[in-house]
């Protein structure tokens, strides 16, 4: 990734005999993972997930939008780069790491600090890692990125976010906002639209920020819809696509209160989200993929049966995987995984490990979620019953720590090395590891902070 130093040092690149390892504790949970929302099926020759006959047509006739195809390439090279959000009490960076054919280049990684980005002493989003939101904002087919809770934009350009170069700031309405907004086009007219959801005594709400953008940052119009959750609920929120049309839908999980929601985008109201939400199945996580390559996307939700505070037992079960395939939209397959009280279902990722053209599903298994425990198992997708084929393969990565072994958790995934086959990365105490998805390691290092 090559990002200009002119104008001022915006981006400091570091070596990592340089490094000052950040001071991150655990990733609770993946926000955006999802982070790399599918975005269909892929042509594999070959492949006996590849679609063929009428469902080529459906591939066709989906527009594609325009704020998940960017993924994390933030300098249009082709490849997907590492970007984590780090914040505790005192700091707050933006680390990239750039993907290039051999991975992540860790030697080049990129750090902006809080000074850098413009992000004021009063956001904080916790002592956790993060990915912020990439997307095109303004319509000029580069990749932007907005950070923290306070919404700073660093606009993108031919090679990226240049250092020094133009910045905005998203006019969130008041205050509550502890994560970066979410992206996606969700009335459906072309244009990357935001979402966010606001906490604070004043208001609970989601905040639809639709685009274009100006370059100060400014939407075109920003709706303000009463919140769906239960009051004191913060939920996480995560774009991607649920029926396959031509707009983003929204899910939104996490609330102690409320099953996981979905929001359908396209529709007739002012913000473009459904007027209601529809409830899924129970469940602490949803992502989005096509896991049996039929073109038509699919919804997981893991159910692990760990409570947040560690404090609090598990039940003598089994954790779980609920899948809701395009084919047939009124009808969930719950798998069971892992052993008794081991949480499988923690966490999930999609990503086509295998390259065969389905999309496959990274669960992972953490007994306490506070304590670092975790081992990941991917689920492969087929043609013919979709998730769960087997076999299935496991991951687990650990670094000695001060009370016990401290395990990688997951974090993200993505085509890093631009293969065609989706990669891992897990972290855990300051290190992380990129995975084939087969528990063999593309490659290791420190993490890096300014």
């Amino acid at each position: 990734m090559q990002f200009s130093t002119a104008g001022g040092p915006f981006f400091r690149h570091l070596r990592m005999w340089h490094a000052v390892p950040a001071s991150l504790v655990a990733i609770a949970v993946v926000a955006y993972l999802v982070l790399l929302p599918a975005d269909g099926p892929r042509s594999v020759a070959g492949s006996p997930c590849r679609p063929v006959g009428p469902v080529d047509s459906v591939r066709e006739d989906t527009p594609a939008d325009p704020a998940l195809d960017l993924d994390l390439d933030l300098d249009g090279d082709g490849f997907v780069d590492l970007v984590h959000e780090n914040s505790d009490t005192e700091d707050f960076d933006v680390v990239v790491v750039p993907g290039t054919e051999h991975g992540p280049d860790h030697d080049r990684t990129t750090v902006l600090t809080r000074d850098d980005l413009g992000v004021p002493d009063d956001i904080q989003t916790g002592d956790e890692a993060w990915q912020p939101t990439v997307a095109d904002l303004d319509g000029d087919g580069h990749a932007d990125l907005i950070v923290s809770g306070a919404a700073r934009i660093l606009w993108g350009g031919p090679e990226g976010p240049q250092a020094g170069g133009p910045h905005g700031r998203v006019p969130l309405p008041g205050s509550g906002y502890g994560t970066a907004p979410v992206a996606g086009d969700f009335d459906g007219d072309g244009h990357t639209d935001l979402v966010v959801f606001r906490f604070s005594d004043e208001a609970h709400e989601l905040v639809v920020l639709k685009g274009p953008f100006k370059r100060s940052g400014a939407p075109a119009r920003t709706v303000e819809i009463p919140s769906p959750v239960h009051e004191g609920a913060s939920p996480v929120l995560v774009a991607g696509e649920a029926n396959d049309d031509h707009a983003t839908d929204l899910a939104l999980y996490g609330s102690p209160w409320d099953p996981p929601l979905l929001f359908t985008g396209g529709a007739g109201t002012a913000g473009g989200l459904s007027k209601e939400p529809e409830r899924l199945p129970e469940g602490e996580n949803v992502v989005f993929g096509d896991f049996d390559g039929d073109g038509r996307q699919d919804v997981a939700i893991g159910r692990s049966f760990v409570d947040g505070d560690d404090e609090v037992g598990t039940p003598h079960q089994r954790g779980q995987v609920s899948v809701r395939y395009g084919k047939e939209p009124g009808k969930w397959v719950t798998m069971d995984g892992g052993d008794y009280k081991e949480g499988f279902g923690t966490t999930l990722a999609a990503g086509d490990f295998n390259g065969d053209g389905c999309d496959d599903l990274a669960v992972q298994l953490t007994k306490k979620k506070e304590a670092g425990d975790a081992r990941i198992e991917i689920l492969r997708g087929g043609s013919g019953n979709g998730l769960g084929s087997k076999p299935w393969r496991a991951t687990e990565r650990s670094v000695p720590g001060d009370d016990g072994p401290v395990d990688g958790t997951l974090f993200a995934v993505g085509d890093w090395d631009g293969d065609g086959r989706a990669e891992l990365a897990l972290f855990g105490r300051d290190r992380w590891w990129i995975t084939d998805g087969t528990a063999r390691d593309e490659s290791s290092f420190p993490d890096i902070s300014g």
